[in-house]
């Protein structure tokens, strides 16, 4: 992939996204590699490994708070893990100078690095494609109800279902193709993910209708752009506390 004065290449290595930067990253190139990053996490591999090699150079220190900010905006959804392998000298003194690994974990090799995203997620996921149809809603309501019954989250089974049909009411009537509807169960919290082929953001809010339905029950939502050339419209729900 290339953006302003960077490229960097992407090597899969099972389930995970290896990323090499090339070039020099300053205020001309930051908002162009962070939007790149963020596109290769609305892809959902299992993690994101950013090798930082001799091919990169770094204009100053303050640039390596793209992978902080980057690490921010994918926490809440799709929840990619970022983790950083330093392989020179200078890139582990920038690291040290910008304070980044309070936030993004670094390993001092690729194998090490595996190994940490490779441990078993503490989430559980599922996904079902949804025709461009006005059948759609309803599948996504019956898919829910069931996805929460197996998962035994009653008490986020109406929010959940309330979300997900206003997805995909929004995807049929504006984006105008067939979607693909995601549910994923984290730790006291569910994410709710839909991908479209229309790359125009959500329609803007109207009082009690689409996304300022998702807006008000959902703890936080957003969307983001997708390598397809589509999009992904997302929403997280708080799943209350059970004794």
């Amino acid at each position: 992939m290339i953006t302003s004065e960077m490229q960097f290449g992407v090597h899969r290595l099972g389930g995970l996204a290896v990323v090499r930067p090339r070039g020099r990253l300053d205020l001309s190139s930051y908002a162009a590699f962070r939007d790149g990053l963020l596109k290769l996490a609305a892809e959902e591999p299992a993690a994101i490994i950013v090798c930082l090699s001799s091919e990169l150079n770094v204009a100053t220190h303050t640039m390596l708070a793209v992978f902080t900010t980057v690490w921010m905006r994918v926490s809440e959804w799709p929840g990619v893990p970022v983790v950083l392998v330093p392989e020179t000298v200078q890139h582990h003194a920038d690291m040290r100078r910008s304070g980044i690994t309070q936030f993004v974990p670094a390993y001092a090799s690729m194998r090490v690095a595996v190994e940490s995203v490779r441990r078993p997620p503490a989430h559980r996921r599922d996904t079902v494609e949804l025709p461009l149809d006005p059948t759609a809603p309803r599948l996504a309501r019956r898919f829910v109800r069931a996805t929460c019954r197996r998962w035994d989250v009653p008490l986020i089974t109406g929010d959940a279902v309330l979300v997900a049909s206003e997805l995909t009411e929004n995807a049929v009537r504006h984006a105008g193709s067939p979607s693909v509807l995601r549910l994923e169960l984290r730790p006291f919290a569910l994410a709710i993910a839909l991908r479209d082929l229309d790359p125009r953001p959500p329609e803007r809010p109207v009082p009690g209708h689409g996304v300022d339905i998702v807006d008000r029950v959902s703890r936080t939502w957003g969307w983001s752009p997708s390598f397809d050339g589509g999009k992904v419209v997302w929403a997280v729900l708080a799943v209350p506390r059970t004794e």
